[in-house]
């Protein structure tokens, strides 16, 4: 249900006393809207108490500390509701036989991250815990997982079979301690959020490389202002610089993605060899862009609202 972090918490603790009298195994999937803009949801309060750290993509000025402390404050609300909930499940005696996933979809929303494949707008927080399975104690994995990788993994967990068709691939292994063959690369997309603006991307662990199929901006700004309050340090003109074809980064000495190596001849085997890897897994998944920009839905409401004009 939509509303106030305290309020959906309150209703996910409701809604797991009920569920619990039935005695069956169950669900459910808890979305917090706070760390959103403009950080005021639900009376949440700038939080600066344990100092505010900008970014160093980002420039570091007062109005950058203000707006990152609005953030803070946001998530600060959210730490308390998840702890609600994680309160309900040890009231309930369900502490050590369930499964939680604490996750996002996408990276914190400010320019150069949300909105973006950089690796700010691509990492998200991932953390499981099912204490009857040894999944507890604040281990930390370095590997890379995908999002596609949730699903099959709580089916591997549960002992219900994976489909097929089922993209991704469990972890369940690398959590339980046994032989886990780590992934070689991970793949991201963007295709629209304010505007039409598709992308995509192939990361390894020590590269990636970042495919635009549009000439707009560098970068969207996921901040949604006239005035955006936090900057970048790169572009240092955002509204000047547009999208290369392709971005090639090293990710090793270049962590901040900063320097595109795409046309670098010292890179170019490098460079080939992840765009045809990507190329495959967009044919893997028969992705739409490799027939042209897909109508948007905007597209599809204005041409029904001339049709009905014309007649």
């Amino acid at each position: 249900p939509f509303g106030t972090c305290d309020e959906v918490a309150r209703r996910a603790a409701e809604w797991l006393r009920d569920a619990r009298r039935d005695g069956r195994p169950l669900y459910a999937q808890i979305g917090f809207f706070e760390p959103h803009r403009n950080f005021d949801f639900g009376g949440a309060q700038p939080d600066d108490s344990l100092g505010v750290t900008v970014p160093p993509w980002l420039v570091d000025e007062p109005s950058a500390r203000a707006e990152f402390a609005a953030y803070q404050g946001a998530i600060r609300k959210v730490d308390s509701a998840v702890g609600y909930v994680l309160a309900a499940l040890d009231d309930l005696g369900l502490r050590e036989d369930t499964l939680v996933i604490f996750t996002s979809d996408h990276g914190m929303p400010f320019p150069r991250a949300k909105c973006s494949l950089y690796d700010p707008g691509i990492s998200v927080p991932l953390i499981v815990r099912w204490p009857s399975r040894g999944w507890a104690g604040g281990r930390v994995f370095s590997e890379m997982i995908s999002n596609v990788d949730y699903l099959p993994t709580i089916l591997d967990a549960i002992g219900v079979p994976i489909p097929e068709n089922v993209q991704g691939r469990s972890f369940a292994s690398l959590l339980d301690g046994r032989k886990y063959a780590p992934r070689t690369e991970v793949f991201a997309e963007m295709t629209y959020h304010d505007y039409f603006d598709p992308r995509r991307c192939i990361r390894t662990r020590t590269h990636k490389l970042i495919a635009n199929f549009s000439t707009a901006y560098f970068f969207m700004d996921p901040s949604q202002s006239w005035r955006p309050a936090t900057i970048t340090v790169h572009p240092e003109e955002p509204a000047w610089a547009y999208h290369p074809h392709l971005e090639l980064y090293d990710l090793q000495t270049d962590p901040l993605e900063f320097d595109n190596l795409a046309d670098s001849p010292d890179h170019a085997d490098l460079r080939d060899d992840l765009t045809q890897r990507l190329l495959a897994w967009m044919e893997e998944t028969a992705d739409p862009l490799l027939h042209g920009p897909p109508p948007s839905p905007h597209h599809r409401a204005t041409m029904e609202k001339l049709r009905l004009r014309r007649g």
